[in-house]
C-alpha cells in the first residue's frame, strides 16, 4: 500500500527530512503516487477557484437585495455590505493561498539540500593533509566557513567543481546571492565532461533555487522551465515540474 499520508504532509509542509526524500523518490517512481500527488494538487486548486465563484455569487445576491429598496440608508447599507465581502474575498485568497501555494523561501526550503561530494572521497580514519581533502572533509562536516576559506586555497586549472562546491556553501550560510555569482558562470560552460558534467547540470537547479531564495521569481521560473523541457538532461525535472505549478 502506498503511503498516500507522505501527499497530505507534502502541501501541510510538515514532511521531515526522511519522509521528503521518500517523497521525491515515489513521485519519481512510482505513476499511481504521481497520478495521486497530480489529482490533490489540482482539487487544492479547483477549491480556490469555487470559494472565488461562490463569494462573487453571495455579492450579487446582497446587491439584487438591496437594490429594491432605494432609501438612502440602505443605500449606505449596499456599500457596507459590498466593502464586506470584498474584504472577505481578500482575506479569503490570503489564507487559501497561504495554505496551499508555500512562500518562495518555503518551496526553497522544502527542495534544497547541499549537493554531495563526488570529488574527494573522504575515509573516516585516515588523515590527509592535501587542501582539497580537507577543503572536502570541512564540508561534510557542515563546517561551511572553514570549508570556503579551503576551497579558496586550492591551486586548480580547473576551478569549476571549487565554485560549484563554494556556492553550495554559500546556500547552506543563507547568503545567496554570493552562491548565484559562482553558479552562473557554471551554467554557461560547455564541453565538460566527467564530474565537471554533472556539476554544470546540477547548477541549473541550484541556481534556479537560489532564485527562489532571493524573491526573483520570473528567473526562477526560466530556469525551472528550461530544466523541465530539456530534452536530454534529466537532473530534477520532475521536482522543477511541480515546483512550476506553484510559482505560475
Amino acid at each position: 500500500m502506498k503511503d498516500f499520508n507522505l501527499i497530505d504532509k507534502y502541501f501541510n509542509n510538515s514532511l521531515t527530512p526522511k519522509e521528503k526524500l521518500l517523497f521525491n523518490e515515489l513521485l519519481q517512481n512510482d505513476k499511481e503516487f504521481k497520478k495521486e500527488f497530480l489529482f490533490e494538487n489540482d482539487l487544492k486548486k479547483a477549491i480556490s477557484f469555487n470559494q472565488r465563484e461562490e463569494l462573487k455569487t453571495k455579492l450579487q445576491g446582497f446587491e439584487h437585495n438591496i437594490q429594491k429598496n432605494s432609501k438612502v440608508i440602505r443605500l449606505s447599507k449596499k456599500w457596507l455590505v459590498a466593502a464586506s465581502i470584498i474584504l472577505l474575498i481578500g482575506l479569503g485568497f490570503f489564507f487559501i493561498k497561504s495554505s496551499f501555494y508555500p512562500s518562495s523561501e518555503k518551496l526553497y526550503a522544502q527542495n534544497f539540500k547541499p549537493y554531495r561530494n563526488i570529488i574527494q572521497p573522504i575515509v573516516r580514519g585516515e588523515s590527509a593533509n592535501t587542501i582539497e581533502y580537507l577543503a572536502f572533509l570541512a564540508y561534510e562536516n557542515n563546517n561551511y566557513h572553514k570549508a570556503i576559506n579551503l576551497f579558496n586555497s586550492i591551486d586548480s586549472q580547473d576551478a569549476t567543481y571549487v565554485s560549484f562546491y563554494k556556492a553550495m556553501c554559500y546556500l547552506s550560510l543563507d547568503k545567496p546571492s554570493e552562491a548565484i555569482n559562482l553558479l552562473l558562470p557554471i551554467t554557461m560552460l560547455s564541453n565538460l565532461e566527467g564530474n565537471n558534467k554533472k556539476l554544470s547540470e546540477k547548477a541549473d537547479w541550484y541556481l534556479a533555487l537560489a532564485y527562489l531564495k532571493t524573491d526573483e521569481k520570473n528567473r526562477a521560473i526560466s530556469l525551472f522551465s528550461t530544466i523541465a523541457n530539456h530534452p536530454t538532461k534529466t537532473c530534477k525535472k520532475e521536482e522543477s515540474k511541480i515546483l512550476l505549478e506553484y510559482l505560475n
